[in-house]
């Protein structure tokens, strides 16, 4: 899935597999991280895999909008922000 971010370069969210859930969830230490771990090992920008602190310090808009996109393509995370949020 590729998305265009605000400065004008390309993200792209590769098709996860099992090993990379299992992963994200070994190392989460609380469900809400589960997504922002599985976004810094599914996510390029520009060709060029990303990490956690390139994740956290990419604009607002861009965090919110992949994490809208992993939603959409894994929908226990949009469940996990609405039980995070209660």
């Amino acid at each position: 899935m590729e998305i265009i971010l605000s400065d004008g370069r390309t993200a792209n969210i590769r098709e996860g597999k099992g090993k990379d859930l299992f992963e994200a969830m070994r190392l989460a230490s609380e469900p809400g991280e589960i997504t922002k771990l599985l976004l810094a090992r599914l996510v390029e920008i520009d060709g060029k895999q990303i990490t956690e602190n390139d994740l956290e310090e990419l604009p607002l808009v861009d965090t919110a909008n992949l994490l809208n996109k992993m939603g959409e393509l894994i929908p226990f995370s949009s469940a996990q922000k609405q039980s995070s949020a209660s």
